[in-house]
């Protein structure tokens, strides 16, 4: 995930590296999830600033398994989902948000407002970067 004002890692998941590197614990929760709301933006059309503590999207209209996991660079992971042809239909996607095994959001991230039609597949890519 690049760093900048529409998207952020969350204390839940700085946490749980923290944990991890330190040697408290021996494994962390993979990320699992996209989720995927249609609020995102403000009355103007652009994008919010998430939070750290962000542990919901405003208002979540979906949620995808990852399709897979690349990485683009040593020390980025690329999840990636696809939004079938019949999902979400109608939705002006502006929020997403990588969720773990345990339901916990690892970072959230805000974008301009994308119109899902009916007959197309969206695939969306997120990067998780360190």
């Amino acid at each position: 995930m690049a760093s900048n004002a529409n998207s952020v890692i969350t204390k839940a998941r700085r946490v749980n590296l923290a944990k991890i590197t330190s040697g408290a614990v021996e494994s962390i929760p993979k990320i699992t999830h996209i989720a995927f709301g249609d609020q995102g933006v403000d009355e103007a059309g652009q994008p919010l600033q998430p939070t750290a503590d962000q542990q919901a999207l405003r208002h979540e209209v979906g949620r995808y398994e990852i399709d897979s996991v690349t990485n683009p660079a040593e020390t980025t992971n690329r999840y990636t989902v696809t939004i079938p042809e019949a999902g979400l239909v109608g939705t002006n996607i502006s929020e997403m948000a990588l969720i773990d095994s345990e339901g916990v959001f690892a970072a959230v991230k805000n974008l301009l407002p994308k119109g899902k039609d009916g007959d197309v597949k969206f695939t969306f890519e997120f990067d998780d970067e360190f």
